[in-house]
């Protein structure tokens, strides 16, 4: 460490090729967590990213950190970006130490440090308190052993991984993001989020206690832990009154999962008088017409329901735990009640056919929703589907994409993904995802409800970018 009162402390977002960058919520809450402890620190974020940094560039804003510590987020799609962000870290300053978090690092951290040597340690699991007592351990010069939640280096040891990190059972103990820290101007999302900007995404909840085998739960684990309704509409109106936020995205996996609680919400944004739009993502499940005309009423416009086949036996093989009987349900009463409907899709699941792939296709159709979101199976590493196709409980194979394509969905990007080969090749399930996208989106009454739709020249706008969205899809 330098010659400082305190350690210099920067939190980096590596590069993507992805067009939208989404603020990381993670790193906003580690520095805010570390900025209202009693340690005294500077910290500095860049979001390279956001800010579409070319390496040589994130090279230069490295060096003139003069950082002690760099913590650096962790995407399995974006892990060549990590690496090289790593790798560079390392080559400009050799005194930091250099930790990684996120999913991928949480996933498989012995792996990680095996496979980048410039990184001296990994967070897994949630980093607020985890990288508090980290910062600690450095500052004093104390033993890493001591800090649950990481895996790290040992000299004489070789690679040590501790006990893991009890998780925060109280949400409300975190304070709010530090988002004044990143570039706000510079994020951005796809349609059909977005409708209004300036936009921000809100995480309300932690853990899913669900099991759909292509989900990878390595960050917050089954253990749903909540904000109450109080901190959540005091973000929402930090986000009004701060930054002049138009819309808002609920980022829990399951935001209803807890339909109280979100009655609540709605509740008090209503006797707050908070005006906002906003979306969610939520399960078929888990609604029902009564809180959704709340949800109506306190502003929700869209919901992302996940219904990833139209071939019941393949969603019992993934232990999606929905009847089609109930999704076909969920989306008309949600249509009913007046919001608006996002359905997401996936091809190539295990036992997937050119026969129900058809059936999917037949699904989105009878659903009629305002949108689809069409991808290929992406393997997570960590997820119970990618460990049991290491057991070799499947007859198929692990396929590495071409990171030169996009990965052939909807509002989908270029980066390290993996998929899964069984009764449909690569290039089969591509073109089953643009097939599924003109089918749906080319329809005269498809094409017809969305001139309906259209009120001003916002709204025109808004469904000229959604739709070019589709065509650069489409023929990527």
């Amino acid at each position: 460490m330098k010659n400082n009162n305190y350690p210099k402390i920067l939190l980096i977002n590596p590069p993507s090729e992805f067009k939208t960058p989404i603020l990381p919520l993670g790193l906003a809450s580690i520095a805010a967590y570390l900025e209202t402890k009693n340690i005294d620190v500077s910290i500095s974020i860049i979001d390279a990213w956001a800010e579409e940094l070319s390496f040589d560039k994130l090279s230069n804003r490295v060096n003139q950190s003069e950082a002690d510590i760099i913590g650096i987020y962790m995407l399995s799609p974006r892990y060549d970006q990590a690496k090289k962000t790593i790798e560079i870290c390392r080559q400009v300053s050799p005194n930091s130490v250099i930790i990684a978090g996120g999913p991928h690092p949480s996933a498989m951290p012995i792996k990680t440090l095996e496979q980048i040597p410039e990184l001296d340690v990994c967070c897994v699991g949630e980093g607020e308190v985890t990288m508090y007592e980290f910062v600690k351990a450095i500052q004093n010069s104390s033993d890493l052993s001591m800090v649950n939640g990481i895996a790290y280096r040992d000299g004489n040891k070789g690679l040590i991984l501790t006990q893991p990190r009890e998780y925060i059972a109280n949400l409300d103990n975190l304070p709010l993001p530090a988002r004044q820290l990143f570039p706000l101007e510079k994020y951005r999302t796809h349609p059909p989020y977005g409708r209004k900007n300036p936009f921000f995404s809100v995480m309300t909840s932690r853990g899913c206690p669900f099991d759909c085998a292509y989900c990878s739960k390595d960050v917050f684990k089954k253990t749903y832990r909540s904000k109450s309704p109080e901190n959540v509409c005091n973000e929402i109106e930090e986000l009004t009154s701060k930054y002049n936020a138009q819309e808002i995205h609920f980022y829990d996996d399951d935001f209803t999962l807890d339909m109280k609680r979100a009655e609540a919400i709605c509740d008090e944004m209503i006797k707050r008088k908070i005006k906002i739009i906003w979306s969610c993502l939520t399960r078929v499940d888990l609604i029902n017409e009564a809180l959704l005309r709340k949800m109506k009423e306190a502003g929700c416009w869209l919901i992302s329901y996940g219904v990833e086949s139209g071939n019941q036996e393949i969603l019992n093989t993934i232990n999606k735990g929905i009847k089609i009987e109930k999704v076909v349900s969920a989306f008309e009463i949600t249509r009913r009640v007046g919001i608006r409907t996002l359905g997401y899709f996936m091809i190539g699941l295990p036992r997937e056919t050119e026969r129900s792939v058809r059936q999917t296709i037949a699904l989105s159709k009878k659903l009629k929703p305002n949108f689809v979101s069409w991808s290929i199976l992406t393997v997570f590493p960590g997820s119970h589907f990618f460990n049991l196709i290491q057991q070799g409980k499947y007859q198929g194979k692990l396929k590495i994409l071409d990171k030169k394509k996009n990965l052939a969905g909807t509002y989908s990007g270029k980066g390290n993904f993996m998929t899964f080969e069984d009764n449909l090749t690569v290039e089969q399930m591509r073109k089953a995802s643009k097939q599924a996208n003109l089918e749906f989106y080319l329809r005269p009454s498809y094409i017809f409800q969305c001139l309906k739709d259209i009120h001003s020249l916002d709204d025109f706008k808004y469904y000229l970018n959604g739709g070019l969205e589709v065509i650069k899809s489409i023929i990527d």
